[in-house]
């Protein structure tokens, strides 16, 4: 399964400022097996860290696979049960499933310490031809239901909470990789549109 978000990951990685990872705090909410926790700390060791998720059985195989890596997991929704605060939040392909943003964006604003940020990948697909087929698949297979939000509502969400925003394009390589497109998208432009529409969200508290 993480194999699978290995070059996501990567990407995400690559994507956010070394200085806001290296010998800092690090909240992952939603950090499902902890992959990316323990990929993030190969590329960028950072002091500690901290990874969230609903899932029980995730969490027991994260713990199992953290061996000498420096990260506490919990089980639950509410990242204040770790009783600290953190210099960088990040949560991957985690938005699109909380129905709730506001009262999620106040969770992570309340762990976050004053100049904190939060990191969270994001794509739009209000406008996706292919967003019916998309949540029926996932509501289908998924334990969480796909919540289909905009933009907008993200930006909004996070502003009203007092965070300063910026917009990272996630997709920027030259190369798009197709072959399986049919398994959330009707078409190769749905798929497409959806790249063109993904970001990784730099919110500042």
């Amino acid at each position: 399964m993480e194999e699978n978000h290995y070059l996501a990951w990567q990407n995400v990685i690559h994507l956010m400022d070394k200085k806001d990872i290296e010998k800092k705090k690090i909240l992952d909410f939603g950090c499902n097996q902890g992959g990316f926790l323990r990929q993030l700390y190969d590329h960028i060791p950072y002091k500690n860290a901290y990874g969230i998720d609903l899932a029980k059985e995730a969490i027991e195989i994260a713990k199992q696979r953290a061996k000498m890596y420096p990260i506490t997991y919990a089980v639950g929704s509410n990242p204040a049960v770790f009783d600290c605060l953190f210099d960088t939040v990040i949560s991957t392909s985690v938005l699109y499933l909380i129905e709730d943003l506001p009262e999620h964006f106040r969770l992570i604003g309340h762990v976050l310490r004053e100049g904190g940020v939060y990191y969270t990948s994001f794509s739009d697909q209000t406008k996706n031809p292919s967003a019916t087929f998309m949540k029926e698949k996932i509501d289908r297979y998924g334990a969480t239901k796909m919540q289909i939000k905009s933009l907008n509502e993200v930006v909004d969400g996070l502003v009203a909470q007092g965070f300063s925003v910026e917009l990272i394009k996630e997709q920027q390589q030259p190369v798009y990789e197709v072959t399986s497109y049919k398994e959330f998208y009707l078409s190769v432009d749905d798929y497409l549109f959806s790249c063109d529409h993904s970001y990784l969200i730099k919110a500042r508290k």
